[in-house]
């Protein structure tokens, strides 16, 4: 047996054995050692093997399942720029905590510096931003290393032959036995204060719904959530209620509770930065947002010591503002990025999962979708890119029997490449159509000089056709009956409904009328 050959197996049969179900392949040569063996553990049906021709796609996607599953999910590529087009997705993996094991075919280092082809220096490349960069050409023990959380890098030397010469039976009596992490202990808090609130970051830093809810209770706090379709019970629209600095202060906490990032809401973010105390639970605290502050901090959810008495006219003060953001709400259009957001929270059925784009869909929903529960909602927000939505979503759409994106134009055309590698997984994707960078029409930039060319970068493509000429089924929407009505049919594979908006300098006009309608209705 060639020593490329009994590296690649034996790494496949370790990491079967450590309880990896999902991994994702891109072809290349120097990786064929890898290739083989994973697809051989395919056809004994011990994992689920994925394949993707564009690398910087398939980290995305296998960031996605990771996402899905909570379980690690490697990533295969070949040597050379086949490595590289991973650090978007690693980027995000490490900024969000994900498990992505990057296993990257190396040439042997012997060959490093000498003009050999496809050859560059691959260990390090992702700096500190994996947990471990192992860079090997034997096989090593990975028990230590995926025994943890956060990205990692093995970097594989194969030399020739890359080929098998046997026909052995190399997976048989194999035995997975899925990796059991420790349980970590909470702490205990004293709360002798009043007015509280728990606020969410869209990621819940990991913990659960139940978890930061049971937390809630014990605090007697209302929650503000940046991802509503989690939380039943939490504040609907709070973003447009701590528009007000007036309001802001008047709902002034005593301890403001802040689980994960809060990345999406200004107004929020002063609400927190004018509170008396703060409180940080994330366990990115530990390893990853090290220089974050606040007056206190936890790596996982503390226990409340004692009862907590509550403010009676604080909390009724809070349904106060709820129900005048909700009636500022009327003076919104028919038709415009606002209600696509309140329509897909409303429509989506119990038990389905939804991915957020960045930019303007995952900010609408925040502000505009009435709170409930039942969906798994997801989104990158580790660095809050862009890039790779559609193949994010797509690896989502692997651990779900039935699965949304609500993805803006930009982003869907950036990873438009996905596409040549379709899910056929039950996925529909809402494409919100504003031709261009519709957020930038909501920030200080709007209206400076040269503002289409290099903010607004309308694209003027047909994204329903450039769909249909993947061989997939699109559709276009044009106003709020036509979502609901598409958003009811369900289609086995992919789908894309492309939503066409009005204009982008309607869309922000309607959102700053919004706020602007509820500062009025708040000094009635």
């Amino acid at each position: 047996m060639s020593i490329s050959t009994a590296l690649a197996r034996h790494t496949v049969r370790q990491l079967i054995e450590l309880g990896i179900e999902d991994v994702v392949l891109s072809p290349g040569s120097r990786n064929a050692p890898l290739s083989i063996a994973f697809y051989q553990a395919q056809q004994k049906g011990l994992i689920n093997l994925h394949v993707r021709i564009d690398e910087r796609g398939a980290a995305f996607f296998a960031l996605g399942i990771a996402k899905a599953s909570g379980k690690y999910v490697p990533v295969v590529c070949t040597s050379g720029t086949a490595v590289a087009n991973y650090f978007p997705a690693v980027l995000e993996a490490h900024h969000s905590d994900v498990n992505l094991l990057l296993l990257t075919a190396d040439r042997p280092a012997r060959l490093r510096k000498t003009g050999s082809n496809q050859t560059t220096n691959q260990h390090g490349i992702f700096g500190d931003f994996v947990r471990h960069d192992l860079d090997t050409p034997a096989p090593i023990d990975l028990t230590r290393i995926l025994s943890g959380s956060g990205p990692v890098h093995l970097n594989l030397q194969f030399d020739e032959p890359l080929l098998p010469e046997d026909s052995s039976d190399w997976l048989s009596g194999i035995n997975p036995t899925p990796l059991v992490h420790g349980e970590i202990v909470s702490g205990e808090v004293s709360v002798p204060t009043t007015k509280n609130l728990v606020i969410v970051g869209h990621d819940r830093a990991g913990f659960s719904a139940d978890e930061i809810e049971d937390l809630a209770d014990e605090l007697g706090a209302p929650i503000v959530s940046e991802d509503p379709l989690v939380f039943e019970h939490a504040i609907a629209h709070a973003p447009i209620i701590l528009s007000d600095e007036r309001v802001r202060r008047e709902l002034a906490a005593d301890l403001v509770v802040v689980i994960g990032r809060t990345t999406l809401s200004r107004s929020i973010n002063a609400y927190i930065q004018g509170s008396n105390k703060v409180m940080v639970i994330d366990p990115r605290l530990e390893k990853i947002d090290t220089a974050r502050t606040a007056d206190e901090t936890h790596h996982v959810i503390p226990k409340v010591k004692q009862a907590v008495d509550t403010d009676a006219l604080w909390h009724d003060a809070w349904h106060k503002y709820e129900e005048i953001a909700a009636a500022a709400l009327a003076v919104l259009p028919d038709w415009s990025e606002a209600e696509v957001a309140a329509v897909v929270a409303e429509e989506l059925e119990n038990d389905s999962a939804l991915f957020i784009s960045s930019s303007r869909p995952i900010r609408d929903i925040e502000s505009f979708a009435v709170p409930r529960s039942g969906i798994d909602t997801y989104a990158n927000r580790g660095l809050a890119g862009i890039d790779g939505n559609i193949s994010t979503a797509m690896g989502i759409a692997t651990k779900h029997d039935e699965t949304y994106a609500v993805i803006g134009d930009l982003a869907f055309l950036h990873d438009i490449s996905a596409l040549t590698n379709p899910t056929t997984d039950t996925l529909t994707i809402i494409v919100v159509d504003n031709d261009g960078g519709g957020i930038f029409s909501t920030l200080p930039q709007r209206g400076v000089d040269g503002f289409e060319a290099i903010f607004g970068t309308p694209h003027g493509r047909d994204i329903a056709k450039i769909v249909q000429g993947y061989g997939l089924s699109a559709e276009v929407v044009r106003d709020a009956k036509e979502l609901h009505i598409a958003l009811q049919r369900i289609h086995p594979q992919l789908h894309v409904i492309v939503a066409k908006m009005p204009d982008r300098e309607k869309n922000a006009d309607v959102i700053f009328e919004v706020i602007k309608k509820y500062k009025e209705l708040v000094l009635l």
